[in-house]
């Protein structure tokens, strides 16, 4: 008999309806129905499941006649669609997880970026594409960073220069509290992106002159004084934005 035959003769046996096997083999029944007229043949996998089924071996199924071991120890047909039927599961799994890993990863950059342009100190400090910097900044006023302020608790928020050539700049938010009798103080911040780790209160003559003469250009710029030019400086920037790479005109300070 033929394939089409004997998977009919095979189904009236167990008792199922066409209806029946197909919901045991998640297929259609049309799909059977195409089987039991020839028009169509089962996938490998579904050769596979079928066997099992009716515990029959696929060369029976196939061929109505079973297929002896070759003496050179070949693999039976059987031996070999149940290879490949598992190592078609096991690439679909693989590819899976590697689809799974490519998209965790994506979701995890995408986070840190996030975390980066908007500010957010706590994604900042995971972040193993950061690296610590120092920077500086002029100490605002007591009213401004005293513990006491209900409105922030203490937290203040400032540009600070990360480097003498002033065109690295982080607005950090971070708390000092008040100035222990430092003259004339600034702010020296150890951070990675918005993550301030240690925020120190020093005195002007521990501050190199260029830090110094940056924060006096980007106070300048923002306020329209000196000679700082403002044409070449897109303003609204440092209103919206937390890390500006931007050249400050430098300023004289004595």
């Amino acid at each position: 008999m033929s394939f089409k035959d004997d998977i009919k003769t095979l189904r009236r046996q167990s008792n199922l309806t066409q209806e029946a096997l197909a919901q045991q083999l998640h297929v259609t029944r049309q799909t059977v129905s195409t089987w039991e007229t020839g028009k169509n043949m089962p996938s490998l996998e579904t050769l596979h499941a079928l066997s099992q089924l009716f515990n029959i071996s696929l060369e029976k199924l196939l061929f109505n006649e079973e297929i002896a071991m070759k003496k050179d120890k070949e693999p039976s047909l059987a031996t070999q669609i149940d290879h490949d039927v598992k190592l078609k599961s096991r690439y679909r799994r693989w590819t899976f997880g590697l689809g799974g890993l490519i998209v965790l990863a994506l979701v995890s950059v995408g986070i840190l970026c996030f975390g980066y342009y908007k500010g957010i100190g706590t994604i900042d400090r995971f972040d193993p594409f950061l690296s610590y910097k120092v920077g500086y900044t002029k100490l605002p006023s007591e009213k401004e960073i005293s513990p006491n302020n209900k409105a922030t608790n203490g937290y203040w928020t400032a540009w600070f220069t990360d480097n003498t050539m002033g065109n690295e700049w982080t607005k950090l938010t971070l708390t000092t509290g008040l100035n222990p009798g430092v003259k004339d103080p600034y702010v020296m911040a150890y951070h990675k992106g918005s993550y301030v780790k240690i925020a120190r209160i020093v005195p002007r003559t521990y501050v190199n002159q260029a830090y110094v003469s940056n924060l006096a250009a980007l106070n300048a710029l923002l306020n329209h004084k000196g000679n700082t030019a403002t044409n070449n400086h897109d303003l609204k920037k440092y209103k919206t934005q937390i890390h500006i790479s931007d050249t400050v005109q430098q300023l004289v300070t004595k």
